[in-house]
């Protein structure tokens, strides 16, 4: 098994790495011309590294050559000041590009791409919980350039007839960066989307309750920017958020590329379980010794995934929930690396 891993320097990209080496797989890593972040492979000198832009059909041709199996995880995620055509042209176009590659080469055994959760309009979703079968509409850059890509592979793995699957992620964390959520300044950081206007992936949370801001500035008054914040809405319920720690997202993306009940379908991949405000908040303010606040906001913000297919089909049981995240940060990341001798235990920190 010759696998491409395309964003291989990112935090799931690496990860997925390491876990192919270690099961044996001969791996490509595809970065982009004069990465920084390259230093992260350099630990595994039996990695090919190749670099290829995404908007580079040639040097995307090169990169797929030879390879059985593509796990396609490049993306921008921030479209900033990127123009907009371009930013569709590389979250997109990037995907036909490399199912061009394979399709005119010598075709591939799996072409598996990870999507997101943000194709079922996470500021307003449709449902609670959502499920492969939630409609997608978007109604966003990023959201939609990444059901571009899907329904892009879904038409070219019928022309071509390339076996397929894909993933949709939740918010993905390593355990350094869990241990930063639910405080006030990373909520701050949050809210401040609302600034983008319907530049953000989650402009519909903010323009159907305005004031949200308001409201959270109001409540934090006073507090450190360290202390840990718990959201609830006016009828008293925890804001909820699905979260997913990086070695279980790499977990689930090995079962998607390796068993073959996987052809042809999408699977949400996610946490345990939905992680509440109000839990998150008390399990980082009894492990770090900080304040706890509750602020009431104008609504109650669900964002929760169902991962029943994921374990029906795939046999994908995530072990780690935000406590599991946060109790691997708070006992070092050289003791999080080392912890266990599963390939999914020990990762790669989201910046080296």
């Amino acid at each position: 098994m010759l696998v491409l891993v395309t964003g291989a320097t990112g935090r799931v990209g690496a990860n997925m790495v390491k876990r192919l080496v270690s099961s044996g797989a001969q791996v490509k890593a595809m970065v982009m011309p004069g990465d920084p972040q390259a230093a992260k492979l350099t630990s595994m000198p039996e990695v090919e590294i190749v670099e290829a832009d995404l908007t580079d059909q040639a040097a995307i041709n090169h990169a797929c050559r030879d390879v059985t199996h593509v796990v396609h995880l490049a993306a921008q995620l921030i479209r900033g000041d990127t123009p907009v055509d371009t930013f569709y042209d590389i979250n997109a176009l990037g995907t036909l590009r490399l199912l061009e590659a394979v399709a005119r080469g010598n075709g591939v055994e799996r072409f598996l791409l990870a999507s997101t959760d943000g194709t079922y309009r996470p500021g307003d979703p449709p449902s609670i919980p959502l499920s492969e079968e939630t409609h997608q509409r978007p109604a966003d850059y990023y959201g939609t350039s990444k059901l571009l890509g899907e329904i892009i592979l879904h038409n070219h793995a019928a022309q071509f007839d390339i076996p397929f699957t894909i993933t949709r992620f939740a918010t993905v964390l390593d355990p350094a960066e869990a241990a930063q959520q639910f405080r006030v300044h990373s909520l701050r950081g949050l809210l401040r989307r609302a600034g983008l206007g319907r530049d953000s992936n989650i402009w519909q949370l903010f323009y159907n309750h305005p004031g949200m801001t308001e409201a959270f500035e109001t409540g934090v008054a006073g507090a450190p920017d360290e202390a840990a914040v718990s959201l609830v809405g006016r009828d008293g319920e925890s804001w909820s958020i699905h979260l997913l720690d990086v070695r279980d997202a790499v977990e689930g993306l090995y079962l998607a590329l390796t068993k073959p009940y996987a052809l042809g379908c999408a699977f949400n991949i996610a946490g345990p379980a939905p992680t509440r405000h109000d839990d998150a908040a008390s399990i980082i303010a009894e492990t770090y010794g900080v304040p706890k606040v509750t602020v009431t906001m104008p609504t109650t913000w669900r964002l929760e995934m169902t991962i029943s297919k994921a374990r029906g089909l795939l046999g994908f049981y995530p072990r780690h929930d935000f406590r599991s995240m946060v109790e691997s940060a708070s006992a070092g990341s050289d003791s999080a690396a080392s912890a266990g001798t599963d390939p999914d235990e020990a990762y790669i920190p989201a910046r080296v």
